[in-house]
């Protein structure tokens, strides 16, 4: 008799949660050092990737793996290097998006799982811990809040949009993230910056935000809720371009509930110089 296969979005999303446990369980007793300038790494980030990698490549051993934490044993390129996404089918892995308002007690972060093949997204979770929400999707399914649908919704303007804003680890006065923001400020209802670009996307999806883009970001922190906000209705386009596609290993975007606000939003960032 043959094994039936196990369910890609089933194991995805049990690993987000499992890589939640684990984060909850490091609480009060990790240290953290820095890889980068103003950019954390903790135990738990360390722990969770090593439980969401045992739980997924058991499920399926013959897959790839993309985890933010890399080693050196991986020969996984750095971030911003072509192929640092991986190739082939493979698991896009943030064991610890919000690292920051981890380590200081702010309660935003999260897991985040997709599973690839090539640019194609197919299944994706982001688990929040403290909430205890998990967000998933596949490819054509549609997305969902702990089991019930969710629909981004049908904000046009921009002056009625809740908006996210991602600025890098490190930025100056005068740096192009700044002026993205100055340019988007004036014409949207609010703006936010939660520290959690896989939260942000998954906020994008279920309605608490309605806009969000980054000029810089790593696959890892994107890739899940890439496919969360598509399936959700949402609409997503390339930075600094209102069509054309969204590739892993350069995932510069902007996202809103509907096309008429991403439109607008790319208008702004016209004028704060994107390129």
């Amino acid at each position: 008799m043959t094994a039936t296969a196990p369910d890609p979005l089933a194991v995805c999303e049990a690993a987000a949660r499992a890589g939640g446990r684990v984060l909850g369980e490091w609480l009060g007793r990790f240290s953290a050092t820095q890889k980068g300038p103003r950019d954390l790494v903790t135990d738990a980030d360390y722990a969770s990737q090593r439980e969401i990698r045992r739980i997924v490549l058991e499920a399926f051993p013959t897959h790839g793996f993309v985890g933010e934490e890399a080693d050196a044993a991986t020969g996984q390129p750095p971030p911003g290097s072509p192929g640092h996404s991986g190739a082939g089918t493979r698991w896009i892995v943030d064991p610890l998006d919000g690292t920051t308002n981890y380590v200081h007690g702010f309660p935003a972060y999260c897991t985040s799982i997709a599973l690839a093949d090539g640019d194609d997204l197919l299944v994706a979770a982001i688990h929040d811990p403290l909430r205890d929400e998990c967000f998933t999707a596949r490819r054509g399914g549609g997305a969902f809040l702990d089991g019930r649908p969710i629909r981004s919704p049908r904000v046009t303007a921009a002056v009625e949009a809740v908006a996210a804003v991602s600025f890098p680890p490190r930025v100056t006065a005068d740096a192009p993230a700044v002026a993205d923001f100055l340019a988007v400020l004036p014409h949207v209802h609010a703006v936010r910056r939660t520290g959690s670009t896989a939260l942000n996307l998954a906020y994008l999806a279920c309605g608490r935000l309605h806009a969000f883009w980054a000029r810089r970001i790593a696959c890892w922190d994107v890739a899940a809720g890439f496919l969360i906000a598509r399936e959700s209705g949402a609409a997503l386009g390339p930075f600094a371009s209102t069509s054309g596609t969204i590739p892993l290993d350069d995932p510069a975007f902007a996202a809103a509930s509907t096309p008429e606000l991403l439109a607008e939003i790319h208008g702004f960032l016209r004028m704060g110089g994107a390129r």
